[in-house]
């Protein structure tokens, strides 16, 4: 009876922290959104975080109306935050990556504004090539371009 009691809460245990690996640490999806941060603050009660609104180029399709396409992050490093703080309102090419269920001390949970549910931090960010001046290149003098390392 000792065995199967011990067995059960192995496998109890085990589930659990498979559960947990899935839907918290997991990353689910990642990839790049461009446009233009327009909010960008630090808040929260406990866990201060970094959190932003990016407005995406176009529209997107709302019922019978048109909708302007936000997206909504956060951001746990504190140089990416303070890059995309310091050019706010330009157009920005951010690098995210989505978690399925959210941690406070991660960001806040956006679920019910993104199109998509889960919880998307930004671990980079450069300004996009379309708002770079014709001619300026980052990197070395034979033009290769190297990205803000932010």
């Amino acid at each position: 009876m000792r065995k199967i009691i011990g067995l059960f809460a192995l496998l109890l245990i085990l589930s659990m922290g498979l559960y947990v690996y899935w839907n918290y640490m997991r990353v689910y999806d990642d990839g790049v959104r461009e446009g233009v941060v327009q909010k960008f603050s630090r808040k929260g009660d406990v866990f201060k975080t970094y959190e932003g609104e990016l407005l995406g180029g176009g529209f997107g399709r709302v019922g019978a109306g048109f909708q302007a396409q936000y997206f909504y992050f956060s951001v746990e490093d504190p140089q990416v935050a303070s890059f995309i703080e310091q050019n706010a309102g330009k157009n920005l090419t951010l690098h995210f990556i989505k978690y399925k269920k959210s941690l406070p001390w991660r960001g806040e949970n956006y679920n019910a504004k993104n199109q998509e549910p889960g919880q998307y931090i930004v671990d980079r960010a450069e300004i996009s090539q379309s708002q770079r001046p014709a001619g300026s290149q980052d990197g070395d003098e034979e033009g290769t371009q190297n990205p803000i390392p932010y």
